[in-house]
């Protein structure tokens, strides 16, 4: 017969050994972080997808918009002149005692005229307002691919009443030919004002035939456009806009004054004194302007 056991003299019962974890489920953490970060990038993609597809385009409604290019990445050069008709006269708020000279530098004996730019920075420097408008535009491709100029529009911004001019300034002494091989006319007064081609004249006096867009530039062909803005009975201020492709890029370029609209505006001068510049006849005393028919 076989005796119990004194308490004391029993075994120590063995807990039943634990299978060895593995080396994933040992680190949880890392487990854990790595779970976050496929959920963000799987609902990242999701979301863009999803964004892609029910975004619709500007430009091509249903449709893949054509890539467009920042100001800076033009695939062309453009160069801006605006200074009024040869003919026609200028608004100034100001005194012809205190106006200055067209010219950069003023010779009182000189009778030649002002150059075009020299004009247009008159113009900024003393807020001249044109009563025609001429806007001298130079383009020209900045690589050898060929860049097509789609279509040229009017934007007006906004108008008002002609102006009734107490002073109108003359820094010309005479019109100047029309020397363009793409010469476009304007009326901003129209309900629908659109740039219309009509002929102009070469140097050489020959005359060049109108002709409307598309026009094409690149490096080693640029064209030549002359704008010329009437303003009909409204004192009006206006853009460009040029629409533009090349090699699968497509943009519309605003083109305006120094970042603000164009002006021009028609005047009432009924009661108006007319000053022409120093260099249209000389006028007493070095004066940079004198009173027409002093």
């Amino acid at each position: 017969m076989t005796l119990p056991l004194d308490p004391s003299q029993r075994p120590t019962p063995v807990a039943p050994a634990r299978p060895a974890m593995g080396w994933w489920r040992r680190h949880r953490v890392l487990r854990n972080w790595l779970g976050g970060v496929a959920s963000a990038v799987v609902v990242s993609v999701i979301s863009g997808v999803a964004l892609a597809y029910l975004t619709p385009s500007a430009d091509t409604p249903g449709g893949t918009p054509p890539t467009s290019a920042a100001a800076d990445e033009l695939p062309f050069s453009l160069d801006v002149l605006s200074r009024g008709d040869y003919c026609k006269a200028y608004v100034v708020n100001a005194d012809p005692g205190e106006l200055s000279s067209p010219h950069r530098v003023m010779d009182p004996e000189s009778r030649l005229p002002p150059a075009d730019d020299e004009v247009a920075e008159w113009m900024q420097r003393v807020e001249a307002i044109p009563s025609a408008g001429r806007i001298l535009l130079t383009l020209q491709g900045s690589t050898s691919k060929t860049v097509v100029l789609q279509d040229l529009t009017i934007e007006v911004v906004e108008r008002g009443p002609a102006i009734e001019a107490t002073r109108l300034y003359y820094p010309d002494s005479g019109c100047g030919a029309n020397e363009s091989p793409r010469l476009f006319k304007v009326g901003l007064d129209d309900a629908n004002p659109r740039p219309v081609p009509v002929p102009g004249t070469d140097a050489a006096g020959k005359q060049i035939p109108a002709v409307a867009f598309p026009f094409s530039v690149s490096e080693s062909d640029p064209e030549i456009f002359i704008i010329t803005a009437e303003p009909g009975r409204c004192d009006c201020t206006w853009r460009l806009r040029l629409r533009w492709t090349s090699a699968g890029r497509s943009g519309t370029l605003v083109i305006d004054d120094h970042g603000r609209p164009f002006r021009t505006a028609a005047v009432v001068d009924t009661n108006a004194r007319k000053y022409v510049a120093h260099s249209v006849k000389g006028c007493p005393g070095g004066l940079a302007w004198c009173e027409e028919g002093a």
